[in-house]
């Protein structure tokens, strides 16, 4: 059986930039809609999850980025100074963005791309529920949109 939570609570905007990119290059941002998928076997109580439970974990999963600039931490493409107050991010196009530190949310990602942050708040997800098979899909636009599911 599977179940999809969706709505406002997994809802974030984000800023971010796409290195090598024409148009991405430049910081911007999205509403970036989440929808996350649950598949698994019937409990006790004739239920794979509690729709509510599941959805509120799922939004404090997520909240973390929301409005934010997220800074992929393991890109070669871009130069990253940290100090206590202030980020300083230059990329190989030589943009130069200084930010404050509470305004930034580090990635264990080489870019932002929507399919590789599909995959990352995936594994978040995973983290609290490895029993179940899980699917985010992800949208930064209406048009637009990623969808990752673990192989099994």
């Amino acid at each position: 059986m599977k179940l999809r939570v969706s709505g406002d609570k997994l809802t974030i905007a984000s800023a971010h930039m796409l290195a090598k990119h024409d148009k991405c290059a430049r910081m911007h941002g999205h509403n970036y809609f989440i929808e996350v998928e649950i598949e698994g076997e019937l409990n006790e109580k004739s239920m794979v999850i509690d729709f509510s439970e599941f959805k509120s974990r799922v939004s404090k999963i997520i909240k973390k980025y929301d409005h934010k600039v997220l800074i992929p931490f393991n890109s070669k493409n871009f130069n990253i100074d940290i100090n206590d107050e202030q980020v300083t991010v230059s990329s190989c196009e030589g943009k130069v963005y200084r930010l404050p530190r509470d305004d930034v949310e580090f990635l264990p990602l080489e870019s932002t791309t929507v399919e590789l942050l599909s995959k990352f708040i995936h594994g978040l997800i995973k983290k609290d529920y490895p029993q179940f098979k899980i699917t985010v899909i992800m949208s930064e636009t209406p048009t637009n949109v990623a969808i990752y599911t673990e192989d099994k």
